[in-house]
């Protein structure tokens, strides 16, 4: 009994899994003889990267390239202003800012070696590459559009001003759409790198108060408090309770 049964669901994963490749197939991708009509994702896939033009090739390897820059770069700059300016706000910012990265890139590396999804260029005909040093050995999720928006997300939450948003996120779909213009990606590695990287920030905001007092404690900080303001009725009025840290 108990082998009929594992027989039965492992051809039930098997048919689940035959439909899931064959949704996003294509005839290159098969490299044989039998013609599969490609799935909605190698179709937008194949309209994002035929469109090269010298213009977008320069625009979308510079975004590609900005990534390892601004990812390392901002967090570093502003836990040191924080220090050097005594400015404990920067230097939290900076610090939420790169454990939002790390916690992305190590979910990252965990799915990519877990799921192996090979590259466009490497299943289909007629991809055009551009910047490939930039691509590791695995497609699924999209490493640099995760740490994209991993960034603008955790710097919208900390700063969230229009003049920090907007440019932030453009940055990080442009970023997300350049790796598929490049031929590195899928689409839907794109859209799981987004989702990664701004869930993995959001994570990291919602424990900042964590984050904050254990890092103090290992750099042996005074443990940080949030302004507070409590109200409490009384027979007679009310009384008021005033917390601010500087």
């Amino acid at each position: 009994m108990a082998s009929l049964f594992i027989l039965i669901c492992r051809r039930r994963l098997t048919r689940v899994l035959a439909a899931f490749f064959l949704f996003s197939a294509s005839p290159s991708a098969l490299r044989g003889d039998v013609v599969v009509h490609e799935g909605p994702d190698v179709r937008l896939f194949r309209t994002v990267n035929d469109a090269q033009t010298p213009f977008k090739t320069s625009l979308f390897t510079t975004t590609d390239n900005s990534v390892g820059v601004l990812v390392v770069g901002v967090p570093l700059g502003l836990i040191a202003y924080g220090f050097a300016a005594k400015d404990d706000e920067v230097l939290y910012s900076g610090l939420l800012l790169a454990g939002s990265e790390v916690l992305t890139y190590g979910a990252k590396y965990i799915l990519k070696t877990a799921i192996r999804r090979p590259r466009p260029y490497e299943t289909l005909w007629d991809v055009h590459v551009n910047n490939p040093g930039s691509a590791d050995a695995y497609s699924f999720p999209s490493g640099h559009t995760s740490g994209a928006f991993a960034l603008a997300t955790m710097l919208s939450l900390r700063y969230p001003k229009s003049y920090v948003i907007v440019p932030a996120f453009v940055w990080a779909g442009m970023v997300g759409y350049g790796r598929v213009y490049n031929g590195v990606h899928y689409p839907s590695d794109v859209l799981g790198g987004a989702v990664l990287g701004a869930g993995s920030s959001v994570l990291t905001y919602a424990l900042r108060g964590t984050v904050i007092d254990v890092f103090n404690s290992v750099t042996g900080r005074p443990a940080h408090e949030e302004s507070s303001v409590i109200v409490m009725p009384l027979p007679r009025g009310m009384a008021a309770n005033i917390h601010i840290v500087f």
